[in-house]
């Protein structure tokens, strides 16, 4: 349906999936981070494919892991994205600590919008920065591993820790988040639907290209 990979985000990922992961990476990043990735996670990566065909801009392999965490582009010298990525990694094994979003913060954050906040008000969440934290960590959200990026500064990931273990969110890198699913296995089998909807993917599919073409 989509040979060409029209549709937002498919030239990135063409609908394949990498490799699996081997078990022994990930069995050196949990010990030496100190963290646990949820099951259904862990399996999809050392088993199903190690990232690729996904939602958006796709899974990012989890094979770069020890890339993740830097500042943005030129932004920093090397040893300061080093350090960076440090902070990353170590931020993952603490707790994913996040409170429901108010309906005042609600007006002020980009997250959702105003009607599904109306409805689901429980899957609106803020994390906030503790007032000690330094500016080399800025990067870093607690107990938050980035599966992948939506566009622009939207991306989303899973809760490592704490009372949403497992949990996929989206997060607009602000400090709001949007609850996606209740584990990796729901968020990524609602986009396996989404594409054998034949029928619906056709639509989405002419809508984006008319709207790619509008912007050329």
């Amino acid at each position: 349906m989509d040979k060409n990979c029209e549709m937002f985000g498919a030239k990135r990922h063409r609908y394949s999936l990498n490799p699996p992961v081997p078990e022994s990476f990930v069995r050196e990043a949990e010990e030496k981070c100190g963290l646990t990735l949820p099951e259904d996670y862990r399996r999809f990566i050392t088993q199903v494919g190690d990232g690729g065909a996904g939602p958006d801009y796709g899974i990012d392999p989890f094979r770069d892991f020890w890339q993740w965490g830097g500042p943005p582009q030129n932004a920093a010298s090397p040893a300061f994205a080093e350090r960076c990525r440090q902070n990353y990694h170590r931020s993952l094994a603490r707790p994913f600590l996040v409170r429901p979003m108010t309906p005042e913060e609600r007006t002020h954050s980009a997250t959702g919008n105003p009607e599904h906040y109306a409805r689901h008000p429980e899957r609106y969440y803020i994390f906030e920065l503790p007032e000690n934290e330094d500016d080399d960590s800025r990067w870093s959200t607690d107990g938050f591993l980035e599966l992948g990026a939506r566009g622009c500064q939207w991306d989303y990931g899973i809760a490592l820790g704490g009372e949403h273990r497992g949990r996929v969110f989206t997060t607009d890198n602000e400090g709001g988040y949007l609850l996606e699913a209740y584990c990796f296995e729901e968020f990524y089998r609602r986009w396996l639907d989404w594409l054998a909807d034949t029928k619906r993917f056709q639509q989405d599919l002419a809508r984006w290209q008319e709207h790619f073409c509008r912007q050329k």
